[in-house]
């Protein structure tokens, strides 16, 4: 009896570390502070480019589609959220256009947060914002291949200070052009 419910032991531990290796499963991300920030699927992000050494800094291009005749670069969100308004899906709609136009670009899209909250929820909601404008795009017709999330959380900030209309300008998505040569 003791052989069966150790080869029975062996059979179920086997089994679960086979499922737990392959499964696709939502974690909380544990930030620096051990805190939690909500479930993130990580198996659904598209990583960033193999290409070496590539930095989100230096090898995305921001500006161009931050430009006046542009003017889709940078998505913004409520307190809190991840959820894309209203006039800020026809930025998207430009992005998509934009990407249609060049079948040979890259994004890199980028989740940043205001200074409120734990440095690991604000990396997890920095990663949600980024995962839902990349899904917004995706549903738009972008290629899964061509559009990378990145989460910076709070740190860094389009704007300094305390106010509420610092936080607002903290709340987006930056969406850059990869420009990282292979």
């Amino acid at each position: 009896m003791k052989r069966l419910d150790l080869s029975l032991s062996c059979v179920i531990g086997a089994a679960v570390a086979l499922a737990l290796s392959g499964c696709k499963s939502a974690q909380p991300y544990a930030g620096v502070d051990g805190a939690t920030g909500g479930e993130v699927d990580y198996t659904a992000m598209q990583s960033l480019p193999e290409r070496g050494n590539f930095n989100p800094d230096t090898d995305v291009d921001y500006g161009t589609l931050r430009a006046p005749d542009m003017n889709c670069g940078i998505i913004f969100f409520e307190t809190d959220s991840s959820t894309i308004g209203g006039s800020e899906r026809a930025k998207l709609e430009k992005v998509a256009g934009w990407m249609a136009k060049h079948p040979d670009k890259q994004i890199l899209v980028a989740g940043h947060t205001d200074e409120r909250g734990s440095l690991g929820y604000n990396r997890s909601l920095g990663e949600r914002r980024s995962i839902a404008v990349r899904d917004y795009l995706l549903g738009l017709g972008a290629g899964r291949d061509r559009v990378y999330t990145h989460s910076y959380g709070e740190e860094r900030p389009a704007a300094q200070g305390a106010s509420e209309s610092a936080y607002a300008k903290n709340r987006r998505a930056e969406i850059g052009i990869v420009v990282a040569k292979r």
